[in-house]
């Protein structure tokens, strides 16, 4: 596959009928890149239908960059309007950015920066415009791209388990990332 540039996409928003190709994505990405992601991809190539359908009804909002007028997935992200689990706490005016990945064939066509406008946008109307996210501080790519288009380290890092590594805390206004 030659990935289209970024103007013959279409971002999708997926609902629970868009299941299987979540979970081929989610699975694909924790395949290609395990230590960029929380999750643990034998638990999640464990997971029933009913267990993805539960993650896209849930707070999470996710979307898909698709090639126009097909159901091919180039790339996915995620709009998470609460903490990671009930006892972290965020401020009423902020999300997380998660789960950010674009296959390796798409990259450099611009895929990433129309998710992240596409999110910013579904951030706004939601009043949630102090957008953060955790990138692992080894990720060197994931960290030039999101300096590159405007977000700044904030300070934050949280060690990882059984690693010798942390997540650093990046943070940017939704509106720095609306493309026009």
């Amino acid at each position: 596959m030659s990935a289209p540039p970024a103007g013959e996409l279409r971002m999708h928003r997926v609902s629970i009928e868009d299941w299987a190709s979540h979970r081929a994505l989610r699975l694909d990405m924790l395949a290609a890149d395990p230590d960029a992601f929380w999750a643990d991809p034998a638990q999640a190539r464990a997971r029933t239908a009913a267990q993805w359908r539960a993650e896209i009804a849930g707070p999470r909002v996710h979307l898909q960059a698709r090639v126009a007028g097909t159901e091919e997935v180039l790339g996915g992200i995620a709009l998470l309007p609460a903490g990671y689990t009930l006892e972290h706490v965020i401020p009423e005016d902020r999300a997380h950015i998660v789960s950010l990945w674009v296959r390796p064939q798409a990259r450099g066509r611009g895929v990433s920066g129309r998710l992240l406008d596409a999110l910013a946008r579904i951030a706004l109307e939601r009043g949630r415009g102090d957008l953060r996210l955790d990138v692992d501080e080894s990720n060197t790519a994931a960290r030039h791209l999101y300096e590159r288009l405007g977000f700044t380290a904030t300070g934050a890092r949280d060690p990882r388990a059984g690693r010798s590594t942390a997540w650093v805390e990046y943070a940017i206004r939704a509106e720095h990332l609306l493309r026009p």
